[in-house]
């Protein structure tokens, strides 16, 4: 794949995702969760970093409906051992245009990798534990539990993929920027679909802020 394509499909991207960078997260209620909540007994993987807020709480990349930009997310890890699949955790927004909608429900998958992008989905939707707040209420959101349904097996060794998706058409939310991960594997679509087709991000650019959990 030549420089001149990869430029394309980034600049595509950022042009779509840092709109969300807009908001203004200053002078409202601060009503997040203040740390990520307990679930799995070992981290998987996790990019957030330092006190709390450890995430970018004002911007973020945009999951939403087909009103919007029909974007859906997936970011890749690969465990240092074999564990068993507990929850994913993901600080989320609601961004809906003019403050249409105060809270909100977002579907989040595990799965399964297929040659450097989202597979087989093996888990999911997972439970979320809380309502996502207004990504204006000074902590872009808030971090939401995604606790396991099936709870698969994980692999050491083995990549596997968070997915998060926005079904309904009218709802526009955000997953929040990473502090300093900008490597790891990350992938989306604009088409509305948990099986892509995907494009993959090169290193180099923000990823979303998350951590996986495990037992």
């Amino acid at each position: 794949m030549s420089k001149r394509t990869v430029r394309t499909m980034v600049f595509a991207v950022v042009a779509t995702f840092l709109l969300a960078s807009m908001a203004s997260a200053a002078g409202k209620p601060r009503t997040a969760t203040a740390k990520v909540p307990p679930r799995g007994a070992i981290t998987v993987f996790t990019n957030f970093v330092g006190a709390f807020p450890f995430w970018d709480i004002t911007t973020g990349y945009f999951i939403d409906g087909s009103n919007f930009f029909n974007q859906v997310l997936a970011t890749g890890f690969t465990p240092s051992s074999s564990v068993t699949f507990a929850d994913a955790a993901l600080p989320i927004g609601v961004y809906t245009a003019n403050g249409g909608k105060q809270y909100g429900h977002v579907n989040v998958y595990l799965a399964t990798d297929a040659g450097g992008v989202p597979g087989t989905i093996i888990d999911g939707p997972l439970t979320q534990e809380y309502f996502a707040q207004q990504f204006t209420n000074g902590r872009g959101g808030g971090i939401i539990q995604f606790d396991c349904v099936a709870c698969p097996s994980l692999s050491a060794g083995t990549q596997y993929w968070i997915i998060g998706n926005q079904a309904q058409p009218t709802i526009e939310d955000t997953w929040d920027f990473a502090d300093s991960d900008f490597s790891s594997p990350f992938a989306f679509n604009q088409v509305g679909s948990i099986t892509g087709s995907w494009i993959s991000i090169a290193s180099g650019y923000t990823r979303p802020a998350w951590q996986v959990d495990g037992n």
